[in-house]
């Protein structure tokens, strides 16, 4: 079991609709949901669900077998007249051509053998005729059929809940089949949401008080102008150890979003009801022909399921057309980790390991791969499962993604073809663009014809649509070493020959990787690797090539802030230097207020300059409240250890006593180290690498590398990916 492979479990789509006369089943894709819970006539899914159906079909389809395996060879063997027997050998053409010398060498046995096996195809096709037509009336009432063993109508009272229950993620169990959707439902001012206004037209009442009456013929078409409830139910049946989380997933990514564009467009322009109309008559006028076929391909709403279920149960990316706009549906692959997965959890060959994915961890755009030896939650659901994202105003993903670059996962020509967009287009322009050594905020400089609002938004959907990733610009100024998620012991191999075709003047891909991260020394600048300024560019190529298929990962830095004891020992002792004063302050005040009162009074004379007994209480209790109201927190040095600060972003202020005895005191900065120390403050958490300091906050490598000088006894520091 892992949550890094892709399982969407999925075994059907139902679209379930309620109107006055009650619920009933609309369409249901694949056509035969059998009750093993195994699916006929489909590509296998991820989840492992394979073809079969009822205990006739299943004799029927025995018999295919044996008579397929038995006749398979008329169509890809040949007859030797020689010895009359049939061969696999590809050794010419048709034996019994009469302009071939053999036609004439063959025997009486060999005549009668080949006629025999005329008469067995000629059987044989007659009886694939047959079967074709028993199929073609099997499809025509394909929605009648048992799901999994249940009636559909009985099946659709239980998938069209009450109107308290719709708008709102529903599940229900039925053997170890889960049927999960979103059911919705018209609320009673008409409306298909909520917050429309409350007023009702007259028009709108005599159409939601309209009474149907029931037709007595169950085949005739239901009339849908009184859709109460639509419900896109998807089953599955993941495995019992990932049912949570397989569920979630597929209802967060595909169900709730579709459900919702389907709701938008029955809101807007009665998108439901009007393909409901025109699947009803295509299953009038297509009663004795192939229905399903022509369902799929003259209704779009059946288009819309179609697609729908082939792409997600292959874990592809589902583009549907909805109402002539584009939609796209996924649940995202696990191909990004920020840590290492145990050694036991499998994940997909050529993942990528880098800190960075955080970045878009929580946008919905990408799904980090778990990381169960840190404790990382498998759980996805960190948003509403109503949230409807909407990639092209971004709100949700990370405003730091302009600082990164996007790496193409294949040659511009290709996505650009793939993704069906013109050759002059603005975002075919773009892909053309990118650069992995340049950022995006960089590339908006360059290209003016391009807001950074229109590049933030092509860059996510180039990382929704797996065709990109986002990365630190490419530096021959960075470091970089083989990743220990590195597809070595499965890719290597065809890997080897498609780098050299790639790149034949470069060194082979194991001397190339080798040079790159030596186990004999340390990591070192990607530069030091490059023959001359002649090869810079290739290399860079290159190397964006092992980026993109796992290979190679940046080496990046990361620090965190150390308090010493020593400090610790100055800032207490300042401390109490600083309330040694205030005490010291109040009495002498103190003092000078009883002598200015008792001068006043002329009628008391003080004796020998004593204090009146009122004065010494008046200074007891000072002494009291200064001592309840010490400044700063207590400060306790029994451990002998150094602190380290998690968070000096949001220090406290004991925290910014010390930070400041360090930059003032103890490494004496000037005002120019101490304006980069304070843009530098917040990187200092162990989380954030150094190298986005220099991407974000426009600061040299020569002036970050001498404030880590001038500060590195105060610091910790560690490299990794």
């Amino acid at each position: 079991m892992s949550f890094n492979l892709p399982n969407p479990s999925l075994l059907g789509i139902l679209l379930v609709i309620s109107t006055h006369s009650g619920p009933q089943l609309a369409f249901k894709y694949p056509e035969d949901l059998s009750s093993d819970g195994k699916i006929r006539g489909t590509a296998d899914t991820a989840g492992g669900a394979s073809s079969s159906s009822d205990e006739d079909d299943d004799e029927e389809d025995d018999d295919t077998g044996e008579d397929d395996e038995k006749y398979s060879h008329l169509n890809n063997s040949r007859i030797d007249p020689t010895d009359g027997l049939t061969t696999d050998d590809n050794f010419g053409s048709n034996p019994w051509d009469t302009h071939r010398l053999g036609f004439y060498m063959g025997t009486k046995k060999d005549l009668i053998l080949f006629l025999d096996d005329q008469e067995r195809n000629r059987k044989h096709k007659s009886s694939l005729s047959s079967r074709s037509t028993k199929k073609l009336a099997h499809t025509n009432n394909f929605l009648e059929r048992p799901i999994f063993g249940i009636e559909p109508a009985y099946l659709c009272e239980m998938l069209a809940p009450p109107k308290k229950m719709c708008n709102s993620r529903f599940e229900i169990t039925i053997d170890d089949k889960i049927f999960l959707g979103l059911p919705i439902q018209k609320y009673d001012n008409g409306s298909w949401r909520l917050k429309e206004s409350k007023k009702k037209d007259i028009d709108d009442e005599v159409v939601i008080g309209k009474v149907e009456v029931p037709s007595t013929d169950t085949s005739e078409p239901e009339p849908v102008s009184t859709l109460n409830m639509f419900h896109l139910v998807f089953i599955m049946n993941p495995p019992v150890i990932e049912i949570n989380y397989r569920i979630d997933e597929m209802f967060h990514y595909v169900i709730s979003r579709l459900s919702l564009v389907l709701r938008y467009e029955q809101l807007k322009v009665d998108f439901m009801s009007k393909q409901l109309r025109i699947m009803f008559n295509l299953k009038e006028q297509y009663k004795e022909t192939d229905l399903l076929h022509h369902l799929i391909s003259n209704s779009p709403l059946c288009k819309i399921i179609f697609d729908c279920y082939n792409s997600i149960s292959r874990s592809q990316i589902a583009n549907l057309s909805i109402n002539n706009k584009l939609r796209s549906f996924q649940i995202p692959i696990k191909t990004e980790f920020h840590s290492l997965p145990e050694p036991t959890v499998p994940y997909l060959p050529g993942s990528h390991l880098s800190s960075t994915v955080n970045l878009l961890g929580n946008s919905g755009l990408i799904n980090v791969g778990e990381t169960t030896r840190y404790g990382q939650n498998t759980n996805i659901l960190t948003s509403n499962y109503l949230q409807n994202i909407d990639l092209e105003e971004g709100t949700n993903a990370a405003d730091d993604v302009i600082y990164f670059a996007l790496l193409l996962l294949d040659d511009p020509e290709s996505i650009i073809r793939d993704i069906k967009t013109e050759q002059d287009s603005t975002l075919a322009n773009f892909i053309n663009m990118i650069k992995p050594t340049e950022s995006l905020l960089k590339l908006s400089l360059r290209n003016t014809s391009l807001d950074l609002s229109q590049i933030r938004s092509f860059a996510f959907h180039l990382i929704y649509w797996r065709r990109a990733r986002v990365i630190q610009p490419l530096s021959t100024r960075s470091a970089y070493i083989i990743s220990p998620m590195a597809p070595i012991s499965i890719n290597l191999f065809n890997d080897i020959k498609k780098f050299r075709n790639t790149y034949p003047s470069l060194p082979s891909l194991p001397h190339f990787l080798k040079l790159i991260s030596s186990p004999s020394r340390k990591p070192q600048q990607f530069a030091t690797i490059i023959p001359s300024k002649d090869h810079r560019d290739v290399y860079l190529e290159a190397l964006s090539w092992l980026i993109r298929y796992g290979y190679v990962t940046q080496l990046q830095t990361f620090i965190w802030l150390k308090i010493s004891r020593k400090i610790k020992i100055k800032v207490e002792e300042d401390m109490e230097n600083e309330s040694l004063s205030r005490k010291r302050s109040g009495v002498s005040k103190s003092i000078s207020v009883g002598t200015d009162n008792t001068s006043k009074d002329t009628n008391i004379k003080p004796a020998d300059n004593t204090i009146s007994m009122n004065d010494e209480r008046e200074i007891e209790n000072i002494k009291e409240r200064l001592k309840a109201n010490s400044l700063g927190p207590k400060v306790s040095l029994e451990d002998d250890d150094d602190t380290i600060i998690l968070d000096p972003g949001r220090a406290t202020t004991l925290e910014r006593k010390w930070i400041k005895k360090i930059i003032s005191d103890e490494c004496k900065l000037s005002n120019e180290l101490i304006a980069i120390f304070y843009k530098l403050l917040k990187y200092m958490n162990g989380k954030s690498p150094l190298e986005l300091l220099l991407l974000k906050e426009n600061i040299s490598r020569t002036e970050l590398r001498k404030l880590l000088l001038a500060i590195e006894d105060h610091i910790i520091s560690v490299r990794h990916w």
